[in-house]
Formats: C-alpha cells, sequence, structure tokens
C-alpha cells in the first residue's frame, strides 16, 4: 500500500483529508472510520455488490480492502481512497478505448496521460474526447411531447381539459404539440456524466476541458440525473451515430457511480467505481471476435447460457462461458474464460473450464492478462481436450492504439491456431 497527500479532491473542511492509494486486492492500515462513512459503505458503496472489503480489529478500527472495482471513494469524514488496477504497466487509456469500442479517431494518442496516470483520468480523457467531437460536429436535436397552457392555441387543443380547467370564457388554451430541443436523453446522460467526473479527475487541464463542455451543455441542456436503462432504449440513426462512442463511455460512467450526493454540512461524498473484470473480459470478447472475422462461417458469442450439467439425474447447473466460437454447422470448437488475475492460476479457473469442456466436447482456452509468459503453458483434459493458459496482450504505457491493436491481433491469432490447428481453422 502507498500513501500520499496531494490536494484534496473535494474543497471541504474536513480534519482528516489524507489520501489513500491502494491496488486491486491491497489493504489499508487500521482506520477510524466514522458511523457516517461507515453507513456509506455498508448502504451506499456495497448495495448490491461487495465493491470495497471492510473488516474491523478488536479495538473497533476499520480496515479497507480493495477488490477487482477500481476508481476513486471519497468518504463523508474519512479520506479519499484511490484503487489503481494492479496491472500497473499497462496503458490504461488505450485498454479502455479498445473494450469499449471506441473507433474515432477524436483522443490524441500524445495526450499528456496517455499512459493512464490513473484510472479514473483514463476513463474522462476518453470521454472528454468523444464528448468534444459531439459537440464540435453538432448536438443531435429531436422532438419530444409537450402539454402546456398557452395564451395562444399551439398545435392540438387539447378539448378535455379545456372544459375542465378553462371554463365556458376561456383565457389560455390547454395545448398539446411537438416541439424540437437539444433536452434529449443521450444529450442530459452526457451533460450528467460530464458533470460527476469533473469532480473526480486531478488533471487540471482535463478538469477546465469538462467544465467547459458542461458550461456549453448547460446553455441547452437541463441537468438532471438519467439512469442507463435509458440510454440502453435510445435508437441510432443517421442522424445522431455519431454518438455512438459518447453512449457507450456514458452508459459506463452511469453505471459506475453508485453515491450520487451524500452530503454532512459542506462536505459532498461520491463514489466511481468500475469492475475490470467486465473490462478485461469485453477486450477478451472483442480481440477473439476479431481474430475470427476473417472467417466468416465462424461465430462468436460471449456470456450466453449454453447448456446444463447435471449433477445426479435430478437438478441441473447452467454453463455459461465468457467466449464460445462455433463453427458453420453451430457446433462448438472452442470455449474460453477471462482471468483478470495475476500470478499462479487458481484451481477453481481449471475446474471452471474443463466442466466447459466437458459440456462441449472442445479445446479450452483461459485467458489472462500480460505478465511475461510467466502462466502460459498447454494442458490435456483427460487425455482427449487441449487445454490452453493465454496471456491476452495488454496495451505498454507508450505505445499507440493502432500498433496495440494489430500485435494483439497477431498474437492472440498464432496462439488460437497453435490450439486448434491450421485445418481446424480453414475449413469452418
Amino acid at each position: 500500500m502507498s500513501q500520499s497527500i496531494p490536494s484534496p479532491l473535494f474543497d471541504s473542511d474536513r480534519s482528516n483529508s489524507v489520501d489513500l492509494t491502494l491496488n486491486e486486492y491491497e489493504s489499508t492500515d487500521p482506520l477510524d472510520l466514522s458511523e457516517l462513512d461507515l453507513r456509506m459503505i455498508k448502504s451506499e458503496v456495497n448495495e448490491g455488490a461487495e465493491r470495497l472489503d471492510l473488516t474491523f480489529d478488536r479495538n473497533g478500527m476499520a480496515t479497507l480492502r480493495a477488490t477487482q472495482y477500481v476508481g476513486i471513494i471519497s468518504l463523508p469524514d474519512g479520506p479519499t481512497l484511490q484503487i489503481r488496477p494492479k496491472a500497473g504497466q499497462t496503458n490504461l487509456l488505450t485498454l479502455l478505448r479498445y473494450a469499449q469500442g471506441v473507433q474515432s479517431e477524436t483522443i490524441e494518442e500524445e495526450t499528456s496521460i496517455s499512459a493512464g496516470r490513473t484510472f479514473i483520468e483514463a476513463l474522462a480523457a476518453l470521454f472528454e474526447a468523444e464528448l468534444e467531437a459531439v459537440i464540435r460536429q453538432g448536438l443531435h436535436r429531436d422532438y419530444r411531447r409537450v402539454e402546456e397552457v398557452e395564451n395562444n392555441l399551439r398545435g392540438r387543443l387539447n378539448v378535455q381539459k379545456q372544459i375542465q380547467r378553462q371554463g365556458i370564457t376561456p383565457t389560455q388554451f390547454e395545448c398539446t404539440y411537438d416541439e424540437l430541443t437539444y433536452d434529449t436523453i443521450p444529450n442530459k446522460a452526457a451533460l450528467f456524466a460530464a458533470t460527476h467526473l469533473t469532480r473526480f479527475v486531478r488533471d487540471q487541464t482535463l478538469e477546465r476541458a469538462l467544465e467547459k463542455h458542461c458550461h456549453r451543455l448547460r446553455q441547452r441542456v437541463s441537468l438532471e440525473p438519467v439512469r442507463p436503462a435509458e440510454l440502453d432504449q435510445v435508437e441510432l440513426t443517421r442522424l445522431n451515430d455519431h454518438y455512438s462512442d459518447l453512449i457507450r463511455l456514458t452508459k459506463l460512467v452511469l453505471r459506475s457511480i453508485y453515491v450520487r450526493e451524500f452530503t454532512t454540512g459542506t462536505q459532498r461524498s461520491f463514489a466511481l467505481l468500475i469492475d475490470m473484470n467486465q473490462i478485461f473480459e469485453r477486450t477478451v470478447e472483442r480481440a477473439v471476435t476479431e481474430v475470427f472475422d476473417d472467417y466468416g462461417s465462424c461465430t462468436v458469442k460471449s456470456q450466453t447460457t449454453t447448456r446444463n450439467l447435471v449433477t445426479d439425474g435430478k437438478h441441473t447447473i447452467s454453463i455459461r462461458p465468457d467466449i464460445l466460437v462455433r463453427n458453420e454447422e453451430r457446433n462448438p470448437i472452442l470455449v474460453g474464460d477471462a482471468k483478470w488475475k495475476l500470478g499462479r492460476p487458481a484451481n477453481a479457473d481449471f475446474y471452471q473450464m474443463t466442466s466447459y469442456q466437458f459440456a462441449h466436447d472442445v479445446p479450452g482456452v483461459l485467458i489472462y492478462p500480460e505478465q511475461r509468459e510467466e502462466i502460459a503453458s498447454q494442458y490435456t483434459v483427460v487425455d482427449q481436450h487441449p487445454l490452453s493458459l493465454i496471456e491476452l496482450p495488454t496495451p505498454k504505457p507508450t505505445e499507440k492504439f493502432h500498433s496495440y491493436t494489430r500485435r494483439l491481433r497477431s498474437e492472440l491469432e498464432e496462439k488460437l491456431f497453435s490450439l486448434l490447428g491450421h485445418g481446424l481453422i480453414g475449413t469452418v
């Protein structure tokens, strides 16, 4: 664990303003946290998932242990806790861009934080670049149904309301009409996300850029909460398809903010935590899909229940691998699982993968982040099913995005060909 005392993340008069920095699965020293801090961790940060492990010693002092969630937590009375990914030599900006499928060239490769000084700043830099591109290309407007009382008749008269509210000698009209507005779900969601990201970044240039965008948006767009599910309903057309990358990033931000507004006195507290397992799974899914794109008869499915295992003749267990590749006859040819882990693979990883292989009768692959080929190896399950441990290339600190994607595809393709055999690949 490393500790530092930079400038406070938020302006406040709190007595304990020391920032703590952890990597994934590291623990703090014992802390004297207030009841408000503890309540925030239990009911807000850990609502629905164990994002931050909390334990106590015999003296009532609290120890916080990071999980696979990375980001920032600012406690009401306690410190600001920053959790970094354990793969510290990875270019987080490039990894995020690839995982989220951001294809446009709006993010400058030579940005001062291109290596991802912190995870949140890497996310914010990518988000800011896409938001700038959308604003530059033009905010999209759409029609919304409005029901208002007007001095002059506009649109369609709501006869029932007119009779009920205005009487027999009306001076105003109950109107229903469609209005062209910038107050669309994508615009409001982008403003909401940008406002929250501004609170977390420490890079002053990035902070000013986000604040500038917020100011420009507020001139046309209402600042109000937007749920990720609302963005799922947005339909992209030729008029607003330039929002596609921004919408994906906005969803990631909105789904990661677990504390909206937790106030004590003048101190505001927020938490933004992102599951690195999901980021890595999305990276693996996209990489494997791109490798098989040249073989049009193959299909790659992710996170889908494929079949059940019968355990005792009565009960079944659902099989849900991260990756399942099928040939043109729809028969499985490869099953895989992504593991955002460093170091020696756990026995549970092997047990899980072998169950997938027995269920589908195919080769299997366990995919871990790059770690100098220390765990890459080949196995055979019951002298029948080949099982390969692959280290997925991760972007190096100074590596350009397109250089990384070429290296990723080339190395992964070679490893998958070695596992499946060129003949099998060539005939699918």
